[in-house]
């Protein structure tokens, strides 16, 4: 990955995040288009790649948040993992199987996080059935789009 490309892939990923988070948001629900972004990076281009823009983005969610420090760090990183190490049994090629691979790691990300939240606050962190049942819906429309963005940027 060159310099350029991953910083922009990074800026970029921030901008849409905020974007998504603030301008284009129904209902109170967005994508978690880091989540999404990281994914694509560590299908693209390998767990570690994909590890270390993945914690470096969950920091920067992680400064901006009121809960637990370090939690989306943590979750990115092992998406990331998990990703990069299971990238050649998955099909990522077309986008109907982003889309359902970006909605099964939205779901598992926010049982983590919200099991993290368990642990280190005594309270499950819970983001509401509503969003529980339709931001992996949302997400997995936009997928398409944050798989591109990282495969066309951390070519390989």
């Amino acid at each position: 990955m060159r310099v350029i490309e991953g910083a922009l892939l990074f800026l970029g990923g921030l901008v849409f995040h905020w974007l998504f988070s603030t301008h284009l948001s129904f209902w109170g629900l967005s994508p978690n288009v880091l989540l999404l972004v990281t994914v694509g990076a560590a299908a693209t281009a390998g767990p570690v790649k994909g590890q270390c823009l993945g914690f470096a983005w969950g920091l920067c969610l992680d400064a901006m948040s009121g809960h637990v420090f370090g939690a989306n760090a943590l979750g990115f990183a092992l998406v990331a993992y998990i990703v990069g190490q299971l990238r050649r049994q998955m099909d990522v090629a077309s986008p109907p199987s982003q889309a359902i691979v970006a909605a099964a790691f939205w779901l598992l990300y926010a049982v983590f996080y919200s099991c993290v939240g368990l642990v280190f606050e005594r309270r499950f962190l819970w983001p509401g059935w509503l969003s529980f049942l339709l931001d992996p819906v949302y997400s997995a429309l936009v997928a398409p789009f944050a798989f591109s963005a990282a495969r066309r940027l951390l070519k390989t």
